[in-house]
């Protein structure tokens, strides 16, 4: 299937949607472009020594501070 017919059938089938439809298609198709990327970001953001130091145990008293907003399992 050549690139134009491709993309015929994707208009075809995105004009059949319902509107409600329309945001899921742009969640999927955002993450199809920039998964990859997404993830080399938060893994190097999870990395770096700051965020490895808020996770530390010095630093549970936040989890006392906030408890009544934290969700409960």
């Amino acid at each position: 299937m050549q690139l134009t017919e491709t993309k015929q059938q994707f208009d075809s089938i995105i004009g059949a949607l319902p509107e409600g439809k329309f945001k899921s298609v742009i969640d999927f198709t955002s993450y199809l472009k920039f998964g990859d990327e997404d993830r080399e970001l938060f893994e190097m953001q999870t990395s770096l020594e700051a965020y490895q130091e808020w996770l530390s145990p010095d630093h549970d008293i936040y989890k006392e501070l906030f408890q009544d907003e934290l969700p409960r399992n």
